[in-house]
């Protein structure tokens, strides 16, 4: 079912009893806002909003997080990207984020979009798909790439959510290992997880702030509100990466294939695909 949003047309609304997700696949098919049991469950974007990082979530691919200054070594092929984001010298969060994807196939319920990139500074040509879900207390997104060429390619999936209210938020994960990171987030050595930034047993999600991969992640996280609870599942996805801005009404938990600078770091952390995919699962629950 498409919809039209103050931002342009081709916005799909997808319902499921009460359940509302609205997707954008003109901007990186980012997720605008998923709402069930009476609650926003990801920060709801303004209806003019087309800044991905305005918006409720998105798709990072065929990377996440930064490349230091755009350049990784890989077997052998050198890889120069440029910046992708004002201000910041080293590009982050892949290319799909900031393309228009193609609607392959939608319904009342659940909704299939493609984006095909690479070929450019990115030298392999891939093809992606999210599929997207809803039901009545729960969003279910798989996101998947394809190698479309003749050599193999390195890749990175994982998706970002902006959740609401981190100062009454707190978190619960099985989070051992950590990045620390430099002035500029990159990540600097991977050391096992300082007692004050762990989130086991569960504590206030704004206690410090974080904008760091955690390794050795279970695929599971849990977020308490007083008045509600979410529970968020992943597959596929072995680094949880933790964005907590100071001052700010919002926080991420981004489920990743791999930590932090991957790509640049030549030891076999991202996948070599033909065909690669992860399963996230947004499940609320009310206290």
């Amino acid at each position: 079912m498409t919809g039209r949003g103050a931002s342009g047309e081709g916005l799909l609304v997808l319902r499921h009893d009460d359940a509302r997700l609205v997707v954008d696949p003109k901007h990186g098919g980012a997720l605008r806002e998923f709402r069930c049991l009476g609650h926003e469950v990801l920060r709801p974007s303004a209806p003019d909003a087309t800044d991905p990082f305005e918006l409720g979530a998105f798709a990072m691919v065929p990377y996440a997080n930064r490349i230091a200054n755009g350049h990784f070594t890989l077997r052998g092929q050198t890889v120069q990207l440029r910046p992708n984001w004002a201000g910041d010298p080293h590009p982050l969060h892949g290319q799909g984020w900031l393309a228009c994807w193609q609607v392959v196939d939608a319904s009342s319920a659940e909704a299939t979009l493609r984006f095909e990139g690479g070929g450019d500074a990115w030298p392999w040509r891939y093809a992606v798909e999210e599929h997207v879900r809803v039901a009545p207390s729960a969003l279910a997104l798989r996101l998947s790439v394809e190698n479309l060429s003749a050599t193999p390619m390195p890749a990175m999936l994982g998706l970002h959510p902006y959740f609401g209210d981190p100062g009454h938020a707190r978190l619960e994960a099985h989070v051992p290992r950590v990045w620390t990171t430099d002035r500029a987030a990159l990540p600097v050595a991977e050391v096992r997880t300082p007692p004050d930034w762990s989130f086991e047993p569960g504590r206030p999600v704004g206690a410090i702030p974080l904008d760091h991969s955690f390794v050795g992640w279970g695929g599971e996280a849990q977020v308490r509100w007083p008045d509600r609870r979410l529970m968020l599942r992943a597959t596929n996805c072995r680094c949880l990466h933790v964005y907590v801005p100071q001052g700010r009404d919002f926080f991420c938990l981004e489920p990743q294939t791999a930590a932090a600078g991957a790509l640049s770091r030549d030891r076999d952390e991202a996948h070599f695909v033909q065909r690669y995919a992860i399963a996230v699962t947004l499940e609320l629950g009310v206290s």
